[in-house]
C-alpha cells in the first residue's frame, strides 16, 4: 500500500510537470513563484474534496504559469512535520502560497500562529480549506453546504417514494458537513419529512478518518440501510460514497443516493440530485487573489455566487422539476442566519 502511494504522488508530480511545460510561452513561466499544496494523509481520489481542488491547481499553474507542487503525507505526523518544516524554511526567495487541504491540519496550524512560527508575509502566506478557522496570520476558505442541501432535503421530502432517510457524515465536527446535514434536515422537515436520523462515522469507529476514504465500510452500512427499508442515504463523507453507489449499481431500486461533491448520476440511476461543488473553480480564485495581492484572511464561496450548486438528474427532471425560487431564496437566507 505505501508503495502504491509513493507512486501515485510521483504520478501527480509528474502530471503536475507536465502541465507546465507543455505551455507554449516557457519564457513567461514563474519560477520565483509557487503553490504549495498539502493534501490529507487519506490520498486523493478524483470523487472527492481534494481531487477536485488538486484538479483547479494544476488548472491554474498552467493558465497563470507558476510552479504547483503537491504533497501527500503517508500520516497526519508526517503531514505536520511537512508544514512546520515549510513555514520554517524559505530559502529559496520564491513567493510561495502553503494550502492545506484538509482542516485536520487546522489545530497545528492555529498553534504554529499563536507560536509565532506561522506568520503573514509577503513571500509565505498559508491558506486552509476550514470555515472555522480564525487567525491574523492565516487565510481561510470555506464553502458552504448548508443551502444546496436544504434544497436537497426540500425535494426528498417532495417525493412519494422517500419516507425514511439516513445521513451518513464522516465527522459532524467539520464545519462544511455539519452545514450540509443540518440544511438536509431542515429542507427535509419543510416539505414534511420527519422520519431522518444521522450516523457519524467518527463515533461508530476507531480510526475518525475511516469515514472519509473507505467505500468497503460504506457498503456494509448500505446493506443496513436497505434491511432498515431506508427510502433515501445522504453520504456527507468524501470518497466513501461511493460505497453506496455500488450497492446502488448492483441492487438497483434498494434506496436513493443523494450525490455530493459532483454529480454522482453517472455512478448510479438511484442518484435523483446532487450538491455539486466547484472546488477546482474555487481554488483557482484563491490562487488569482494571492498573485494580484487581494487575498482575504476569511473567504466564502457559496451557493448564491454559483460555486456550489444542487443539480436534478436528468432522469428526475419531468419528476421533480428544479427547486422552486422561493425556496432558492428560502435557502439561501436560512444558510445567512444558520448558528455556526
Amino acid at each position: 500500500m505505501k508503495d502504491l502511494k509513493i507512486f501515485l504522488e510521483i504520478l501527480l508530480i509528474l502530471i503536475s510537470f507536465s502541465s507546465c511545460v507543455k505551455r507554449e510561452d516557457k519564457d513567461k513561466f514563474r519560477y520565483d513563484t509557487e503553490v504549495i499544496a498539502i493534501f490529507s494523509s487519506y490520498g486523493v481520489s478524483e470523487h472527492t474534496h481534494d481531487g477536485m481542488i488538486y484538479k483547479g491547481l494544476i488548472n491554474a499553474s498552467d493558465s497563470l504559469g507558476i510552479v504547483f507542487r503537491p504533497i501527500i503525507p503517508f500520516t497526519y505526523e508526517e503531514g505536520t512535520n511537512t508544514i512546520e518544516r515549510l513555514v520554517k524554511n524559505n530559502q529559496s526567495g520564491k513567493k510561495r502560497l502553503i494550502i492545506s487541504i484538509d482542516p485536520e491540519y487546522s489545530d497545528y496550524l492555529r498553534k504554529l500562529a499563536s507560536q509565532g512560527i506561522v506568520t503573514d508575509s509577503d513571500s509565505t502566506k498559508v491558506l486552509v480549506f476550514d470555515g472555522d478557522l480564525s487567525h491574523p496570520d492565516l487565510y481561510s476558505v470555506h464553502v458552504p453546504l448548508y443551502a444546496p442541501m436544504y434544497e436537497a432535503g426540500y425535494l426528498a421530502g417532495k417525493m412519494d417514494s422517500v419516507n425514511n432517510a439516513r445521513i451518513y457524515i464522516a465527522n459532524d465536527n467539520y464545519r462544511y458537513m455539519r452545514e450540509g446535514k443540518d440544511g438536509f434536515i431542515d429542507g427535509f422537515a419543510l416539505s414534511g419529512g420527519d422520519n431522518i436520523d444521522v450516523v457519524d462515522f467518527s463515533e461508530t469507529n476507531d480510526d475518525d478518518t475511516e469515514g472519509f476514504y473507505k467505500a468497503s465500510l460504506a457498503y456494509l452500512y448500505a446493506e443496513e440501510c436497505y434491511n432498515d427499508s431506508c427510502d433515501m442515504v445522504l453520504p456527507v463523507c468524501g470518497e466513501t460514497i461511493m460505497g453506496f453507489l455500488r450497492y446502488n449499481r448492483e441492487f438497483p431500486g434498494s434506496f436513493y443516493t443523494v450525490g455530493v461533491g459532483a454529480d454522482m448520476s453517472v455512478y448510479s440511476p438511484d442518484v435523483p440530485f446532487s450538491c455539486v461543488e466547484h472546488l477546482d473553480r474555487v481554488v483557482n480564485e484563491c490562487v488569482v487573489a494571492w498573485i494580484e495581492n487581494r487575498l482575504e484572511h476569511k473567504m466564502t464561496f457559496g451557493m448564491d455566487g454559483g460555486w456550489v450548486e444542487l443539480i436534478v438528474s436528468g432522469n428526475y427532471k419531468n419528476q421533480l422539476g428544479q427547486v422552486p425560487s422561493e425556496i432558492h431564496r428560502q435557502a439561501l437566507e436560512k444558510e445567512a442566519g444558520y448558528e455556526r
